[in-house]
């Protein structure tokens, strides 16, 4: 009998080599984790995209702003939408979108044609992130889910280290442009992968036991809707409130419709017969952990995005190549331990890998927060190596917890509740610890004023120690994570009882 036909028959089964076939739905997968991932590169082409389009820095932050809205607004319907008509649709839409977007945003001849295409990119990068985790689950046997968890973040991180990378060496040969037109074959690919190797039933349709009738029940349209919209709302009122002030009219507006949409979207879950988000789901522990451990985990760590740069640049006095070379050291070593986590969680306890993982990580982001001006490059580049390990070990375990957690029918749900817990702690953490720095730095530089420094050298000291008291709070924050973790200390042999009797 077939690997794919035993699967369906029995998912909880031991161990079945995938086919060829299952191998590159598996790829195309991977494929989706990594060009959501390649996004990184947009920020070190900032500067490049600001002067190609002769805007100034503020404005050209809405090729950001447009993207992150988009991504984080839809990717709980679209999870939803995977669960109830078929993880393929989606995939497909999302490859379709992706392409078509970056085609064109490289094309595109001013700002705003930007920020529109941007949006667009947006619907395909949510639509990778709520079923691309969830393919892999299907494709690999249940007692192998932490190995498909390591395979779905592994591929996210050697995307974020392959933009890291080579973002600067295209832009210096060929312009911003081919940051997005170098997309395009990988995107193209996982379009092709996807059209002719996922027509398997399991794809194409919800693969859970119960509710088969689910494809007659309409799509919770409005709690889509309600729930995009109040989040749309609060990052643009979030970012709005830092440049242009908290009491602005249009960020007040934002921030005082957002929970009344956050209200509606509630409401309207209680009455759909198949809710974006159920009530149930709510209940379950695995699932809250894991959400709630990833939005931690990611409000603490990316400080590395927005304020080490920064160190490297007034600190250290280094370029971006030295950063680039920092970032992708810590892509590395997240890369390689995201396949260890995943392969370690199939033999552990997945809570005792999470928290490992989430301590490493708290001891990375405190390690960085002792480096200051006269700190080695090497020594640097090992706390972010140290970083990159403890992200790597605790997001494979997250994304394994999830997929066991959440009953079969809902993983497309589980991975969209992820993807928008990590999206929500980056916008978080920009706004809340990105304030924190700026006022950090302002209370040094009072205290420091009396020592006679120079105007350079005032500068530097202050925003030194802002940047290690953000990373010392990022630390902090994290190790909230773990704590948090800790609820999901489930010994794997009672889990695999409970499988085996369902």
């Amino acid at each position: 009998m077939r690997s794919s036909a035993r699967r369906l028959l029995n998912p909880y089964a031991a161990s079945v080599l995938p086919t060829w076939s299952e191998r590159l739905v598996a790829a195309a997968a991977g494929l989706g984790m990594f060009l959501a991932a390649l996004d990184i590169s947009v920020n070190v082409a900032m500067p490049a995209i600001a002067r190609g389009l002769e805007v100034d820095p503020q404005s050209v932050q809405w090729v950001i702003i447009a993207f992150i809205a988009t991504r984080a607004g839809l990717v709980m319907g679209a999870g939803s939408f995977a669960d109830q008509f078929g993880l393929r649709r989606v995939f497909i839409f999302g490859a379709v979108c992706y392409l078509a977007a970056v085609f064109a945003i490289a094309l595109s001849p001013n700002l705003e044609t930007v920020v529109g295409f941007r949006v667009l990119q947006g619907l395909g990068t949510g639509s990778f992130f709520a079923v691309s985790p969830a393919l892999a689950a299907r494709v690999f046997p249940m007692d192998r889910s932490g190995l498909a968890m390591g395979f779905a973040t592994a591929s996210q991180a050697l995307g974020m280290m392959a933009g890291t990378l080579g973002a600067g060496a295209l832009v210096n040969l060929l312009g911003w442009e081919a940051v997005f037109m170098g997309r395009v074959p990988f995107a193209l690919a996982a379009l092709l992968l996807a059209v002719k190797f996922m027509s398997v039933p399991s794809l194409t349709r919800r693969g859970g036991a119960a509710d088969q009738d689910s494809d007659s029940h309409p799509f919770d349209a409005l709690g889509a809707a309600t729930l995009m919209g109040a989040l749309v709302c609060l990052v643009i009122g979030l970012r709005l409130g830092r440049s242009e002030g908290w009491t602005y009219s249009v960020v007040l507006t934002l921030l005082f419709l957002s929970p009344i949409l956050v209200w509606g979207f509630w409401n309207s879950e209680r009455r759909a017969r198949w809710p974006v988000l159920p009530e149930q789901l709510l209940r379950n522990r695995g699932f809250m952990v894991s959400c709630s451990s990833m939005f931690l985990a990611h409000f603490g760590v990316f400080v590395v995005w927005f304020a080490f740069p920064f160190f490297i640049d007034i600190g250290l006095a280094k370029g971006a190549g030295t950063l680039g070379l920092m970032l992708a050291t810590m892509a590395f070593f997240y890369t390689g331990l995201s396949w260890i986590g995943g392969w370690v969680c199939d033999r552990m306890e997945m809570g005792t890998v999470g928290v490992t993982g989430l301590a490493v990580l708290t001891g990375g982001l405190f390690f960085v927060s002792l480096c200051d001006q006269e700190t080695s490059l090497l020594r640097v580049a090992l706390g972010m190596a140290v970083v990159g390990s403890g992200l790597g070990l605790f997001q494979s375990a997250a994304y394994a917890l999830m997929m066991r957690s959440v009953p079969r029918e809902r993983m497309g749900t589980g991975s969209a509740a992820l993807s928008l817990a990590q999206a929500s702690g980056t916008v978080f953490s920009i706004a809340v610890l990105g304030g924190v720095l700026a006022f950090s730095q302002d209370h040094h530089l009072a205290k420091l004023a009396s020592e006679g420094l120079g105007e350079r050298a005032l500068e530097t000291r202050s925003f030194v120690l802002a940047f290690q008291d953000v990373f010392r709070i990022g630390a902090s924050v994290a190790a909230l994570g773990g704590v948090v973790f800790v609820l999901a200390r489930i010994p794997k042999l009672s889990l695999s009882r409970r499988l085996s009797r369902g």
